[in-house]
């Protein structure tokens, strides 16, 4: 007799409820690209997800915990951006490729971008999360930066210089996705532009 396998319930719901909560937060992705925050509900986001709002409300306590996961999850695409590079031993090589993986990400996931980077916090617990949040990218971001710098230059120097290679980073991200007709921007000019800035800030004496 052949021997019936029957599937674990247990198994079964909770893919079932991994995938739900994919759909969810997909949902809230890209009706808020589409309609902005004020004009998106939990109703509407559990329409477009095709369940009820009561299972949307089972995975996410309200819209703003929706939302901060989202973040987190655009967040956590970019920040983590240099665990690809760990092969890279050589510090301005590392540090290149970590700029022109961040905006090649940039070019595939707009919409993650936007709303990691570009949606204004909601108050000052939010933007002290946010904060939180990018510390490993700075800090790693940092580390490196100094690796490539003379030995004896201080860290507030560093930190200078780390913040005018994010401003131009930030910047150019922005056009990327945003206005790249009307600087004829592409992706390989973009990094071109990018190492230039780079070389400036970094590599001049």
């Amino acid at each position: 007799m052949t021997e019936t396998h029957h599937p674990n319930p247990r198994r079964t719901k909770f893919k079932a409820g991994t995938e739900l909560r994919e759909r969810i937060l997909e949902a809230a992705s890209r009706l808020l690209a589409e309609d902005g925050y004020q004009n998106v509900s939990m109703r509407k986001i559990a329409e477009d997800a095709g369940c009820s709002q009561m299972a949307a409300y089972r995975h996410f306590a309200d819209k703003d915990a929706l939302i901060r996961q989202l973040r987190l999850d655009s967040y956590n695409q970019f920040v983590t951006v240099n665990q690809r590079l760990e092969h890279l031993t050589d510090p301005v090589e590392r540090l290149r490729q970590t700029l022109h993986e961040f905006l090649k990400l940039v070019v595939t996931h707009p919409r993650e971008y936007r709303l990691a980077f570009l949606t204004p916090a909601s108050d000052g617990q939010e933007l002290e999360w946010r904060v939180q949040v990018t510390k490993p990218f700075t800090a790693y971001f940092l580390e490196w930066l100094q690796r490539v710098l003379p030995p004896e230059t201080e860290k507030s120097v560093a930190e200078e210089k780390l913040l005018q290679i994010v401003a131009c980073l930030h910047g150019m991200s922005v056009m990327l996705i945003n206005y790249p007709r009307a600087y004829g921007l592409t992706i390989e000019r973009a990094i071109r532009e990018l190492d230039s800035a780079f070389d400036r800030i970094v590599l001049s004496r």
